[in-house]
């Protein structure tokens, strides 16, 4: 296999990689009604499924960046993927909300080397000019599996959303195994140090904004399920269905995000998706006619993959030498800060959903004065 069809191949692992630990993400947020009721838990207590995976992968992307000088991309990936088939199938078989937390943990840690390696191996396999777009199916590849969870969640038991990744995990860690590309046994010689990334005041100021963005979305995003059906009555099946729409609306905004981050600049993906997440959630909020809330929320998830795609692509242009931290960091920062907005909103969403979710979205706006002063362009 040539070179060139040999960075082909690689990224479409990754972007397999990044479909099995996204298949169920989405489709659990639209679960925990049923998780609630089947292991007879509060609302709050099932939502803490989506936090106990989210903050040790936060965690755990910063240290497998740092095992790229040591170990090569395709030993990590192998180990990581294989381990997260493992915790994924031990969770099919959990009746406690104590055991189940606990797998999730595990879960976490072990998908948390797909997204900062996969960012770093577009950063050193493609030029600039393709990024965009190359992010952009990397992460639409996360919704599209997304989708098939949700779909899978509208037919199936919601055990089977661990059942599935569970079985494609084990299958695509042992691929990784069985592959001897030299793209792939590569190791990033240079220093991988987060200190020295974060002092510099530029890069700095963007993963405060990416902390700000995370923390509001996830706060936001969490709830809806429970607010389909606590508020409209949905079923299982109409839940499952909104969600499958919001897969789709996330997957067209990521691939529209990659063409505007390529044809116009870093920063207008960013701006129209901080305005239209911003207005859309307020709808949510308003509580009108579940029409209405179904279009917000479609414009919802495709304003969060658009603005999402601007900051990823920014971070891919960054220096060779600094894209190893600067992608452990990424989603380090994302996933910590949105596991600790679900934490948070809880107790909010106790006393009012709408309430909170127009606050949440005057909070998004107002990160507009702060976009401006971020350096998107490198």
């Amino acid at each position: 296999m040539d070179l060139h069809k040999q960075k082909q191949f690689i990224f479409m692992l990754c972007c397999i990689g990044n479909a099995v630990i996204s298949f169920n993400v989405a489709a659990l947020v639209a679960a925990l009604p049923i998780i609630q009721k089947d292991l007879l838990i509060t609302e709050v207590q099932a939502s803490q499924i989506i936090p106990f995976y989210m903050i040790p992968y936060g965690v755990s992307a910063l240290i497998f960046a740092l095992l790229t000088r040591w170990i090569s991309y395709r030993s990590v990936l192998a180990i990581t993927l294989f381990l997260y088939g493992v915790a994924s199938l031990i969770c099919v078989f959990l009746n406690s909300l104590i055991g189940l937390l606990v797998a999730r943990i595990l879960m976490g840690v072990a998908a948390a080397s797909v997204i900062p390696i996969g960012l770093m191996l577009v950063g050193e396999l493609f030029d600039k000019n393709v990024r965009g777009r190359l992010v952009g199916l990397f992460f639409g590849s996360s919704f599209i599996a997304s989708m098939l969870g949700i779909i899978c969640l509208g037919l199936l038991p919601w055990r089977c959303l661990f059942f599935v990744p569970g079985i494609f995990g084990i299958f695509l860690g042992g691929s990784y195994y069985i592959i001897k590309f030299d793209l792939l046994r590569r190791k990033h010689s240079a220093e991988i140090n987060y200190l020295k990334i974060l002092s510099g005041i530029q890069i700095r100021d963007v993963f405060i904004f990416i902390f700000a963005i995370s923390f509001l979305y996830h706060a936001a995003n969490a709830w809806l399920g429970v607010y389909l059906s606590k508020f409209y009555g949905a079923s299982k099946g109409l839940i499952s269905l909104f969600f499958m729409a919001m897969s789709i609306s996330a997957f067209l905004g990521q691939v529209m995000g990659g063409f505007v981050s390529d044809r116009l600049t870093r920063r207008a993906s960013c701006v129209t998706g901080i305005i239209a997440l911003s207005f859309s959630i307020i709808i949510i909020g308003i509580h009108f006619p579940l029409i209405i809330t179904f279009i917000a929320m479609l414009i919802f998830s495709m304003a969060w993959t658009i603005g999402h795609n601007g900051l990823s692509t920014v971070l891919t242009d960054l220096p060779d030498n600094d894209r190893p931290a600067v992608s452990a960091l990424n989603s380090a920062v994302r996933f910590i800060s949105g596991g600790i907005g679900i934490q948070l909103s809880g107790f909010f969403i106790e006393k009012s959903f709408g309430l909170t979710f127009c606050g949440i979205g005057v909070l998004i706006l107002l990160l507009l004065f702060i976009i401006n002063r971020l350096k998107l362009e490198y």
